[in-house]
């Protein structure tokens, strides 16, 4: 009861961070602010209730800052690593995504599972334990970075300056951990492009499944149809035929399709629906590019590379066409996909550039990793969890990318508990209040066992 009251007294404050729309800005990039305004608003804020509450604050050039109660030794140093950028909040939402609303129990925002309100919960545990006096035995450490959601490259100049603690845990995933991670890389897709396509534009994040997808076609001698009222029959007959929310309408001399779908992580794609798979479908059938696209994209296991589909999703082959636009002819594009161990991420390279008709290079990869279920410091956060909850499941291997990545010895733990709803780049993402407070409990117990240890 005593951390429940704990918790909803400093409910205002994880609210307030809620409400700061911490979305990666390159319009407002400057060396002090390597992410732009919005993340960096979020970082004052905990910078500032950091201070207020007596923590010392480590700064490392507006990529990340470490809360501290306790300087110990650097090599037995446990940190716990967040990060307080989102995604675009998308469309779809039913209360302001931005406005920390408390509706049913359960409060909703951008972030409010991806990742603020661990983070807090995790800097609460902290502030806990200070007022506690614990006889820390080594340091603990919230940090909090500003750039997981893109290139991660906000940690590894953090941990290049702070250099490698001894474990650390980000609180990024599920109960009761993510032991190890699917290895991820990008796919950048180029070309130039001629056809019935005169601009498209879908989805909004590499890591995110398109929510929408639209594109202004032609109109004129490229198609087989008569006139514009041909044409957008054909194509609302297509999009009722194959069950695709669009809507068609005539615009300047163009024809206009707007493509809904469902928002959801790149890579959970039964979480959501593909706006953007969805339109290549449609074009597919008027469009030899559009047609290839397509094939190379539309199914997210991989079975159109010759991936062999797998029951356990810890084995799963998971890709994402998240970003396409054509403008002036120039075709751009980003895909996300995760692949486990066994797979090469130079392999699966191969297998899509020879089935592409643009040209596709791996921008980004980042290995599998896993971490031993026996070692010292995961053995705490395991038994934690199992002593507190009564539930013996074993740890995971997500298909999540975490700060795990870069930390190395590093494991997911929490927040979302077997059963929860995972809206992680969803619209109205949200976390239970109760899901909250039995959090908050588990961190607390697990810091103070990892302080003393």
């Amino acid at each position: 009861m005593d951390l429940e009251n704990f918790f909803y007294e400093h409910l205002y404050a994880l609210q307030e961070l809620l409400r700061i729309p911490s979305v990666y800005d390159a319009a407002t990039v400057t060396e002090d602010l390597p992410y732009g305004k919005g993340v960096a608003a979020a970082l004052d804020y905990m910078r500032q209730l950091a201070m207020q509450d007596g923590f010392e604050v480590l700064e490392y050039d507006g990529h990340a800052i470490g809360i501290r109660a306790f300087a110990g030794d650097p090599k037995e140093r446990v940190d716990i690593a967040s990060h307080l950028d989102v995604v675009e909040p998308g469309n779809g939402w039913s209360v302001d995504p931005f406005g920390a609303v408390i509706k049913d129990g359960k409060l909703f925002g951008r972030g409010s599972q991806d990742m603020k309100t661990s983070a807090f919960l995790t800097y609460l545990a902290l502030k806990k334990l200070k007022e506690e006096r614990l006889p820390f035995k080594r340091e603990l450490r919230i940090v909090l970075g500003c750039d997981e959601e893109r290139t991660m490259d906000d940690m590894a100049y953090y941990l290049k300056q702070a250099g490698k603690p001894a474990f650390a845990f980000t609180p990024d995933g599920i109960f009761p951990m993510s032991i190890g991670e699917k290895g991820a890389l990008m796919w950048r897709v180029l070309g130039r492009y001629e056809g019935i396509v005169e601009e498209m534009d879908c989805g909004v994040q590499c890591n995110v499944i398109a929510p929408t997808a639209q594109a202004r076609l032609k109109i004129g001698s490229d198609t087989d149809f008569a006139g514009p009222a041909e044409f957008t029959g054909w194509l609302n007959r297509t999009c009722e035929e194959n069950g695709i929310d669009a809507v068609v309408e005539q615009e300047a001399g163009c024809l206009v399709v707007r493509v809904q779908g469902k928002a959801g992580h790149a890579s959970r794609p039964e979480d959501g629906h593909s706006a953007a798979v969805d339109l290549l479908y449609l074009l597919s059938k008027i469009d030899p590019v559009m047609e290839n696209l397509y094939q190379c994209f539309r199914d997210p296991y991989g079975s159109q590379l010759g991936i062999t589909a797998r029951d356990e999703e810890k084995s799963r082959f998971t890709m994402n066409l998240g970003v396409f636009r054509i403008k002036s002819g120039e075709c751009y594009g980003e895909v996300d996909a995760r692949y486990p161990f066994g797979m090469d991420a130079a392999d699966l390279t191969e297998r899509i550039a020879k089935k592409c008709a643009l040209q596709v290079s791996l921008d980004y990869d980042s290995p599998p990793i896993m971490n031993d279920v026996k070692d010292v410091f995961v053995s705490v956060l395991l038994d934690t969890y199992r002593e507190m909850t009564g539930e013996l499941s074993e740890p995971s291997v997500s298909g999540g990318v975490s700060y795990s990545k870069i930390f190395g010895h590093c494991v997911a733990y929490g927040p979302l508990c077997p059963g929860m709803e995972n809206r992680v780049h969803q619209a109205d993402e949200s976390i239970g209040l109760a899901d909250c407070v039995k959090a908050f409990s588990i961190y607390y117990e697990a810091m103070k066992k990892l302080a003393l240890l």
